[in-house]
Formats: structure tokens, C-alpha cells, sequence
């Protein structure tokens, strides 16, 4: 059994409050759906670049 070596993973933060949403495999690709505990914003998330976009909730949070 060949063992894997560890993959660099990246922190993913929300662009609203800057919380952390989910953490991020190098070489993952696709697409993620997911909602910010705090600002309760919904992004979608594109793996390959990093790149957000808000689907539900406001712009800014306020403060």
C-alpha cells in the first residue's frame, strides 16, 4: 500500500465578515455551495480559482 504525501491545504474565509468558511485541497475543482454561520450569506464558491459569488444575503454585513 502506497502512502500519499500531504496535499497544501488553503483556509477559505468569508468575503462578508471574514470568518472561516471551509478549509481547501490544492487541485481541488468544481463548485461549493455554502452559507456563512455568522453573516448568513450563501456564496458559491468556485474551487479552481477561489473566486466567490453571493447568492443570498446582503453585499456588507452591518455593523
Amino acid at each position: 500500500m502506497q502512502t500519499q504525501t500531504a496535499r497544501r491545504i488553503e483556509k477559505m474565509f468569508c468575503p462578508n465578515c471574514d470568518s472561516r468558511l471551509f478549509d481547501k485541497e490544492e487541485g481541488a475543482i468544481g463548485f461549493a455551495m455554502i452559507k456563512c454561520r455568522v453573516c448568513k450569506s450563501t456564496w458559491r464558491v468556485n474551487l479552481a480559482t477561489g473566486k466567490f459569488t453571493l447568492i443570498a444575503g446582503k453585499a456588507r454585513q452591518r455593523r
